[in-house]
């Protein structure tokens, strides 16, 4: 079948003009919604600028109780309030009794440090992933572009390039397409899989046999994909054999170099994480660091006249380093977007968005063509 010229999307490549303001203006249908949801906030501007302030902060509430407050916060703030209300009784009769003298030292660099510490690399891992994501998007789109409509035609001869082969390069793109497409399903595959590198996957026996078997997929997946990747490289050698020329292979071969590479530094951040010792070092102190400083809330409560505050201070103590903790602990695996609020939602990313994106260019570049049959092959 003869390869059509790609063409762009019409919705999105229709021409448009800039209004007053710097927004699109087009008459294209994307551009009328864009249009309509800007029209839309401006009228509501001033209603949402009175407004938002509480609504992010009801937000940000909602967060800490769903997400933030587990049962290692319940557990530590327990313990703290109960020790200050037995504090503050058993010193009543004491005047020389003085919690105030405590220093907070050993709660600023026992716990804060190394958990502020481990927040910037969880962070780092989950930016090093999302940019690992962005190069096998982009680098696979431009792969299949070119396995399914790049020419060599010769000048002043029409009959050549790829009209000049007998090749069906609609079967020859969709195979291209059905190897991208089971890469992408057994990457995602991959960085779905339950975590196996936590602290009891290490010490207790019955973890240990879990992470085992967790990592026995893994690895049969992983050579799935350095197969498949294989068959990419295998595409490229053909077209080279029907006059493809060798600087636009080495293009596609940079693009396949891309995607490995960023396939490989994906399963990295997937089996390996920060400090386990960092972290099970301040999963401890983050519980059990607040309720040692009962004497200094009993002392508060007592200077001030009211129990209810020195409790009050003692559950946000906890609170705050149990939350500063679980926040590490969401991005250790940074894979599960749905069910974080910072994870990556690798689904989103590389299952809906990619793959749609890839039949897109599929269905531009051979129009008219029957959908695709993706052909199944098992691991």
């Amino acid at each position: 079948m003869k390869v059509s010229e790609a063409k762009g999307c019409s919705e999105a490549s229709s021409p448009a003009s800039v209004g007053s303001d710097g927004r699109p203006s087009s008459t294209s249908a994307i551009s009328k919604d864009v249009e309509s949801i800007h029209q839309r906030y401006d009228s509501s501007g001033q209603h949402t600028a009175l407004i938002l302030p509480f609504v992010n902060f009801l937000s940000s509430l909602i967060v800490i109780v769903t997400r933030l407050i587990g049962l290692e916060a319940l557990l530590s703030m327990a313990l703290s309030a109960g020790l200050t209300v037995y504090v503050y009784n058993a010193t009543e009769d004491n005047p020389a009794f003085d919690g105030g003298a405590m220093s907070w030292t050993l709660l600023t660099f026992a716990v804060v440090t190394p958990l502020s510490a481990s927040v910037r690399m969880a962070f780092a891992r989950r930016e090093k992933a999302l940019t690992y994501l962005k190069t096998i998007r982009s680098s696979m789109i431009n792969m299949f572009i070119a396995h399914a409509s790049w020419d060599w035609p010769k000048r002043g001869q029409p009959e050549s390039g790829r009209q000049a082969c007998k090749v069906d390069w609609m079967e020859y793109g969709d195979d291209v397409l059905n190897e991208m497409l089971s890469l992408v399903d057994e990457l995602r595959m991959t960085l779905l899989l339950p975590t196996s590198s936590r602290a009891r996957h290490k010490v207790l026996p019955a973890s240990m046999k879990e992470a085992k078997d967790v990592n026995n997929v893994s690895k049969r997946i992983h050579k799935s994909l350095v197969g498949r990747m294989g068959k990419l490289s295998a595409q490229c050698e053909y077209l080279k054999l029907q006059g493809l020329p060798g600087n636009e292979a080495s293009r596609i071969r940079q693009w396949e170099q891309f995607v490995l590479d960023s396939i490989e530094g994906l399963r990295l951040i997937k089996n390996y994480r920060t400090p386990q010792a960092l972290r099970s070092y301040s999963r401890l102190l983050s519980v059990l660091i607040p309720p040692l400083f009962c004497p200094y809330y009993a002392d508060l409560a007592r200077s001030t006249g009211s129990l209810g505050l020195g409790i009050f201070y003692a559950l946000l103590t906890a609170v705050a380093l149990s939350g500063l903790f679980d926040c590490v602990a969401q991005l250790e695996d940074p894979f599960f977007g749905h069910t974080s609020l910072d994870g990556v939602d690798v689904q989103e990313e590389l299952g809906e968005c990619l793959s749609e994106h890839l039949l897109l260019l599929r269905k531009q570049t051979f129009s008219g063509a029957k959908p695709f049959q993706r052909s199944t092959q098992k691991i």
